[in-house]
């Protein structure tokens, strides 16, 4: 039992979910990836009036991820248990939640997300399952 305590640390996994989605929203706004790959995630041609605001819709998606990996990353580094897992849980469940709530709004006017399953989806998915888990199993932790 004391190994899969140890396995669900709070602190580590909302470290690594943060760093996560800190690294891969930097990379993509800084690279350009974000603007390029604009127009796959609609199920038609875009005219270029509709590409730019594609183009915007992503880099705002894009800088709240970003957000929300710094401020799970802060919670992961600055606060102790049981707050640390208290507010870890509310922070993953409300960065996860929002952003499946705007990708079924945003289905209904075309958005058709990102094609295919593949490692990057599985890890995207798991790590916040993970860390939501360890969240849980420490709620009432002692310091």
């Amino acid at each position: 039992m004391e190994l899969v305590g140890r396995i669900l640390n709070s602190r580590l996994w909302l470290i690594i979910m943060g760093l996560m989605l800190t690294a891969f929203m930097l990379i993509g706004l800084v690279s350009g990836q974000v603007v390029d790959g604009a127009a796959t995630f609609w199920n038609r041609e875009l005219t270029e009036n509709e590409l730019n605001m594609a183009a915007v819709i992503e880099i705002v998606w894009s800088a709240h991820v970003l957000g929300m990996g710094i401020m799970i990353l802060g919670i992961g580094l600055f606060a102790a248990d049981p707050v640390r897992a208290r507010v870890g849980a509310v922070a993953v469940l409300a960065a996860m939640g929002s952003q499946f709530l705007a990708a079924i709004w945003s289905a209904n006017f075309g958005y058709a997300g990102a094609n295919g399953f593949n490692a990057f989806a599985v890890l995207i998915m798991v790590v916040p399952l993970i860390t939501l888990i360890a969240c849980f199993s420490k709620l009432n932790a002692r310091r």
